[in-house]
């Protein structure tokens, strides 16, 4: 694991904590998230590509 990161979802005005872990190893290069299949889950990938680009890192296709 490279880092952890603690965060947090919100359900209603409710804020449950969430933990992120980040881990970087030698193959393919992919961006894998787990959790709750929602669209927020699915919406959340798009956010960290964006995210990453922007601060200079190039995804793969």
């Amino acid at each position: 694991m490279l880092s952890k990161v603690h965060a947090a979802a919100l359900r209603g005005v409710d804020a449950l904590p969430v933990e992120v872990e980040v881990h970087v190893g030698p193959g393919e290069e992919r961006v894998v998230m787990v959790g709750l299949p929602d669209a927020a889950v699915r919406e959340s990938i798009d956010r960290v590509s964006t995210a990453l680009t922007s601060s200079g890192y190039r995804l793969p296709p």
